[in-house]
This record gives C-alpha cells, sequence and structure tokens, in this order.
C-alpha cells in the first residue's frame, strides 16, 4: 500500500531532525574533546586552563577559529600551522574525534538523561587518564575526584530509583533473638572493595615479588571506578579486563623491544580502556569476562 505524500514529507521532516539532533551532538561532544586536549596538555604542568588562549606550539601564534573548529579544522588544514605550515599530531582529532562518538554513544545508550551526562562525563576524565598516563605516568587527582562524585550521583540516583535493593545490607547476628541490619550506598562499599584490592596487589607486589606493582593513582582510580560501577561483578569484570589488557599491551611491547620484562607499563590507560567498556557496554561486558575468567 503506497504512502501519503504528507506522511512521505512527515517523515522526511523528523529523520532530518534526527540527523541534526545527532549531528549537534557530536560536535557538542567534539568540542568538549577540543578542551580536553588542553587539559591533557597543561594538567600536568600546573597550567591555566583558561589563559593563555590556544597558541601554536611551533611559532607561538595565537590560533582563531578556523583553527579550532573540532575535527575539521586538522581536515582542512592537513594537520598543519596555518601561521608556519609546521604539522602537529593528529592526536587532537582523535580526541575530538573519540568524545563526540562518546557524546553520541551516551545519547543512544542513556538517552537524554541525566544517567547520559554522567557517562558521558566519567569517560571524558578516562580518556584525559589515558593520554595522561601515558605521556607522564601520573593520574591526576581531579579526575579521580569527578569521576568517584560522578559515580555516588549515579548511586544516589538509583536508591531513589529502586530504594533499599540498590544498597549493600549487611545482616549481623548478635544472639539468637538479637541482631542489627546495616545498610550502606553502593558507591561507598564500591569506593571500598576498589581501592583495597589494589592497595592488596600493590602490597603483594612490593613485598613478596620485591617490585612495584601499582602506583597510587592506579588505587585511587581503582576506589573512583568502584564507586561507579560498585562492589560486585561489574566492579570485577572491569578489573580482569584491565589486567587482560594490560597483559597484551605488556607482550606486545616486549615482543616489539619497546619494553624489557622489568621495565614499567602505565597501567592507566588500561585501566582507562577497561573503564569505558564497563560504563557504556557493562550489561555485554560483564557477562562475557565474568563466564570466560571466573564463573567457567
Amino acid at each position: 500500500m503506497p504512502v501519503p505524500p504528507a506522511e512521505v514529507s512527515a517523515l522526511g521532516a523528523t529523520d532530518a531532525a534526527q540527523g541534526a539532533l545527532l549531528a549537534v551532538v557530536f560536535l557538542t561532544g567534539a568540542a568538549v574533546g577540543s578542551f580536553l586536549n588542553v587539559v591533557i596538555f597543561r594538567l600536568p604542568r600546573r597550567e591555566s586552563l583558561v589563559h593563555p588562549r590556544s597558541r601554536c606550539l611551533s611559532c607561538g601564534e595565537r590560533l582563531g577559529v578556523a583553527d579550532l573548529v573540532p575535527v575539521f579544522s586538522y581536515l582542512a588544514l592537513r594537520g598543519r600551522c596555518r601561521h608556519c605550515g609546521r604539522s602537529y599530531s593528529p592526536r587532537y582529532m582523535v580526541v575530538e574525534l573519540a568524545t563526540g562518538l562518546a557524546a553520541l554513544g551516551a545519547w543512544y545508550l542513556f538517552g537524554p538523561t541525566l544517567h547520559a551526562l554522567l557517562a558521558f562525563v566519567i569517560v571524558c576524565c578516562l580518556v584525559v587518564v589515558f593520554f595522561i598516563d601515558l605521556d607522564h605516568e601520573i593520574i591526576p587527582d581531579e579526575t579521580v575526584w569527578i569521576i568517584a562524585g560522578a559515580g555516588v550521583v549515579l548511586d544516589v540516583m538509583g536508591l531513589v530509583d529502586r530504594g533499599g535493593s540498590a544498597a549493600v545490607v549487611f545482616n549481623e547476628q548478635i544472639s539468637s533473638g538479637l541482631g542489627y541490619q546495616v545498610v550502606l550506598p553502593k558507591s561507598v562499599v564500591g569506593m571500598a572493595v576498589g581501592a583495597g584490592l589494589f592497595v592488596a596487589i600493590a602490597f603483594i607486589a612490593e613485598h613478596v615479588f620485591r617490585r612495584p606493582g601499582m602506583g597510587w593513582g592506579d588505587v585511587k582510580l581503582a576506589g573512583a571506578m568502584g564507586a561507579v560501577l560498585g562492589p560486585g561483578y561489574q566492579f570485577f569484570s572491569y578489573f580482569l579486563l584491565s589486567v587482560l589488557l594490560g597483559a597484551i599491551v605488556g607482550l606486545v611491547c616486549m615482543a616489539g623491544g619497546w619494553r624489557g620484562r622489568r621495565d614499567y607499563v602505565p597501567f592507566g590507560p588500561m585501566m582507562a580502556l577497561a573503564g569505558v567498556a564497563t560504563v557504556y557496554f557493562g550489561d555485554v561486558v560483564t557477562p562475557v569476562v565474568m563466564s570466560r575468567f571466573l564463573i567457567g
């Protein structure tokens, strides 16, 4: 049965509006990525994130609007400064593209909700962690606090929606007729479990194997991700996925001759990648990881 012209026109208008909306979401995310590039460069150097304005690192010329359009400026200028012609790293475009796609992912997975915004904020912090730890082998406390804060807010939202079923309940029996119950938010228990697990690994590595196993930045990031994921299967699948990625990267680095057996490989980037996968696709990732490595 043919569709009436009026309905075809309405469907076309709807598709166009949806496409325009998705374009706005992507460009907004990419613009955030442009700011994250500034954070990645300046935060480890303890420089202001707002002053001075962005400049070319080769010639020092101030960058204008035409130089700062996310993704498209890099493509239009072919990765070169408009003033001096020197090339600059494609990482800037990669970060902008990644955060644009992350914004689309949050919108698609969680809809126009506060949950989507908080998930996107967490992923943005993990992008910063990935590159700063890769470059400087440090994980800024600022990113950790933001991730933990987002996790607490998500937990409060869960408590409001689901009540006590979203909390961790401990039942203690003192005697046959006397007992008590402790109800704790999942974010608080998750922080303790996440940080505690990584502290235990660091202690064992240092005192048993006589080598550093975890930096304190890794410990704090694990605690923050525990606040986001809670103390259950999702956090442990996140931990296992981080370790798996770390093992793969370590083997590749040794095979390529970039690292020796006793050389340090930053673990923060692996934690960041696993974090993005678990925050966005936890319902898919967790059963797969747990069935392969823990449950059998």
